[in-house]
């Protein structure tokens, strides 16, 4: 055996065509279970590749957020730019940004760069409370809804895009997903895993006027840290690989599920733990 190829030429093997790739723009969890971290699992479990631009690091684990530190707003659109200069990056996401200078900044090399951009709009914390000033809030809806294709808030940040409670009547959600679109997303997805009542999960899909429910069995634990961002990073997997936004939408749903049911019963931490899209 002498290790070389079967190249009769003995060159260097001949390249693979570009993977597909996706871009995720999102904080760092010190715990591993959400934001980039259950972005590039997510991205994995889908078959494409991850990068990143980080925008926060934070110190956090299973039962605190401890302390956070934004990145400058400069370097993170300047990651953004110098990634998409290289690779062929064929979607994007974001998650947590907690100024209105990051917002912004990187919404401006979205309106020019980032046609397929899933927003996961990251406004309140696990107890539900919010996390971001009003200047930051008012930029997600002013500034980078417009750059996206689809939105995916859960029913209290969808409440306080539009600046009203919902409660938990998916009724009151389609409205708000409505008025969101108007903003410019072909599609916005409101999330009920926040809900604290009933069997079932419903999430409501809003895509071009239309209106479709997706609904699962609630999963009887207390380890859904990243659900969210595993949807949302699912879906601009799909999106990445051409997938259309509805079968995009019901993939990531379908995979969020499993990851939920997957890290159900596992004990990471003393508190609330990761779901595991890559089940492992």
């Amino acid at each position: 055996m002498t290790g070389r190829s079967d190249d009769s030429t003995g060159g260097p093997p001949p390249q693979r065509a570009w993977s597909t790739a996706a871009l995720t723009i999102a904080g760092a969890d010190s715990s591993g279970a959400a934001g980039l971290a259950a972005d590039l699992r997510a991205f994995a479990a889908c078959g494409v590749h991850g990068s990143f631009a980080l925008t926060l690091v934070s110190a956090q684990n299973t039962t605190e957020f401890r302390a956070a530190q934004s990145v400058d707003a400069e370097l993170v659109a300047t990651q953004i730019e110098t990634v998409l200069d290289d690779m062929p990056i064929a979607a994007a996401k974001t998650g947590l940004m907690l100024s209105a200078e990051t917002i912004s900044a990187v919404a401006s090399v979205a309106a020019r760069r980032l046609p397929q951009l899933v927003v996961d709009p990251v406004l309140v914390n696990g107890k539900g409370e919010p996390m971001l000033s009003i200047d930051a809030e008012r930029a997600v809806a002013t500034r980078l809804l417009g750059c996206a294709r689809v939105v995916t808030p859960n029913h209290l940040e969808a409440g306080l895009l539009v600046g009203r409670s919902l409660g938990a009547d998916p009724e009151a959600w389609i409205d708000a997903a409505r008025e969101l679109a108007a903003a410019g997303p072909e599609t916005v997805v409101v999330t009920g895993g926040r809900a604290a009542d009933g069997t079932t999960v419903t999430d409501v899909v809003v895509r071009t006027g239309g209106v479709r429910l997706l609904s699962a069995p609630r999963v009887d634990t207390r380890n859904v840290r990243g659900a969210g961002d595993v949807f949302s990073a699912a879906i601009c997997a799909e999106l990445a690989k051409g997938t259309d936004p509805d079968a995009a939408i019901d993939l990531a749903h379908d995979l969020t599920s499993r990851a939920i049911a997957a890290g159900a019963s596992r004990r990471l931490g003393s508190g609330q733990g990761p779901v595991d899209p890559l089940r492992l």
